[in-house]
């Protein structure tokens, strides 16, 4: 077995969470044929098959498997090694300024807390706000936003998960009124709805779409709120599937899909 290039691992890396190489391309700004470079350096080297190529992409082997579970702990013990190595002069120091949706902010509180583990003289100034403005105007270096791939070409972004928002009513609820099997029954129910701006997520819109404002008895431009009314059996609405789990009280409206592909992003300005 030869030595492995890091920059080369790191790559493989990259594509193996990415899911594609166009993405891994298209995220790191280099050309696709550059990538596949990388990955063949790296199975010469290793003497194995990390991805296997067919029509429909590439899959993960056993052997690129293995290196998704121990790549994080190397890239965290090389990113330490590198912080030993800096002066403290040249440490990292100044205010980052991060602009996150209310509904979304505490999940940015654990890398926070490692990134103010290495750099103990950075400062992390949070704005939660639904201005999707922030990064173009300078406000922020970085912004947690919702939704489709942001689309300026001055924008960087890495997804952080999928999004999957579905319609639910509590017990309470269906117990006093029941459930709507389609859209001509919307007018026999009370809905809890988004207001503002996230009138035009797509998952909101193509209910409003069916639903006269008359029938809206709680709107709210917060979706810890939203969620919250719904529990209490103000009506139907929106919530995120993901922490729907964990609402016992809560039951899923079966009819009602949602196939928008939305998902959460970490976006930051290329300057």
């Amino acid at each position: 077995m030869q030595d492995i290039n890091w920059e080369d691992m790191k790559m493989v890396y990259h594509v193996a969470l990415s899911g594609s190489l166009q993405k891994a391309a298209n995220n790191l700004k280099i050309n696709y044929s550059t990538v596949i470079r990388h990955i063949d350096r790296v199975e010469k080297s290793l003497g194995c098959k990390l991805f296997l190529r067919h029509q429909r992409g590439y899959q993960l082997t056993d052997a690129c498997r293995t290196l998704m579970l121990e790549m994080p702990a190397i890239e965290s013990a090389f990113r330490q090694l590198q912080q030993k190595l800096v002066p403290k002069e040249q440490a990292l120091s100044g205010t980052i300024k991060i602009s996150t949706l209310p509904e979304y902010s505490t999940i940015i509180h654990p890398m926070v807390q490692r990134s103010i583990e290495c750099y103990p003289q950075l400062k992390i100034l949070v704005d939660v706000n639904d201005n999707v403005d922030f990064i173009e105007t300078g406000q922020a270096h970085i912004a947690i936003r919702a939704g489709l791939a942001p689309q300026s070409g001055d924008l960087i972004f890495n997804q952080i998960c999928d999004l999957s928002y579905s319609y639910y009513a509590s017990d309470d609820y269906i117990k006093r009124k029941g459930i709507p099997s389609s859209p001509a029954q919307y007018h026999q129910h009370a809905w809890v709805m988004p207001s503002g701006r996230k009138r035009k997520i797509s998952f909101v819109k193509n209910v409003l779409s069916d639903l006269d404002d008359k029938y809206i008895s709680y709107e709210s431009n917060d979706f810890h709120d939203i969620q919250s009314a719904i529990c209490h059996g103000l009506g139907i609405g929106p919530v995120d599937d993901n922490k729907a789990i964990n609402l016992s009280q809560l039951k899923k409206i079966p009819h009602i899909k949602d196939d928008s592909n939305n998902s959460l992003w970490f976006v930051y300005h290329r300057d």
